[in-house]
């Protein structure tokens, strides 16, 4: 091998060693679940408004409703849905179907996950021991989970991580399409594949 090409090596292997040490201290979200083909129509269906209701659920109270609402709100593909957790505080001129809802879940319980998410949330205490959170986001409309994903953050930057990551995780919960799972040209890199 040339030197050049040795130089050319050692400065990717340096850049990629240095994104790997960089990305330890950001949040990880997972890839989404989804219950439905078509969540983009759903969403404009769901919230006429662009205003859906916000379920918190979190033991340890780690941020104020506000916070959270403001953190995930105008986020993702148009129409961006802004969140509520108090149905009274939308305009006259809005309207909400409080069955459809946002559910976070801050350190769920084991059983937390796809139908318990919309019908049974539990958050469990925080010991403090991790320094790592997770969080499960689900879009629920009544009992039925729609999508759902999950966010892993860092303890000591919870708050701002849960603004850097509210695109991801709109993205995520509100795709505009959901490739068919049976489609030839399915890829694992695309939601619902």
């Amino acid at each position: 091998m040339t030197t050049r090409k040795l130089r050319k090596l050692s400065s990717i292997a340096a850049l990629g060693a240095l994104s790997v040490l960089t990305g330890c201290g950001a949040a990880l979200v997972e890839a989404p679940y989804y219950n439905v083909s078509e969540v983009q129509s759903f969403k404009v269906a769901g919230a006429p408004s662009q205003i859906m209701m916000l379920d918190i659920v979190d033991a340890n109270d780690t941020l104020d409703n506000q916070t959270w609402a403001d953190a995930l709100s105008n986020h993702g593909y148009p129409p961006r849905l802004n969140f509520v957790t108090d149905a009274a505080g939308i305009a006259d001129t809005q309207t909400i179907k409080p069955e459809n809802r946002l559910v976070v879940v801050v350190n769920p319980t084991q059983t937390t996950m796809r139908g318990t998410l919309c019908t049974d949330p539990q958050s469990a205490k925080s010991d403090g021991t991790s320094d790592r959170v997770i969080v499960r986001f689900g879009f629920c409309a009544g009992d039925d989970i729609i999508s759902e994903t999950r966010a892993r953050l860092v303890r000591d930057k919870f708050e701002q991580q849960v603004i850097n990551s509210a695109d991801t995780i709109s993205f995520q919960l509100f795709p505009r399409h959901i490739r068919d799972e049976d489609d030839d040209n399915c890829s694992r890199r695309v939601p619902g594949c």
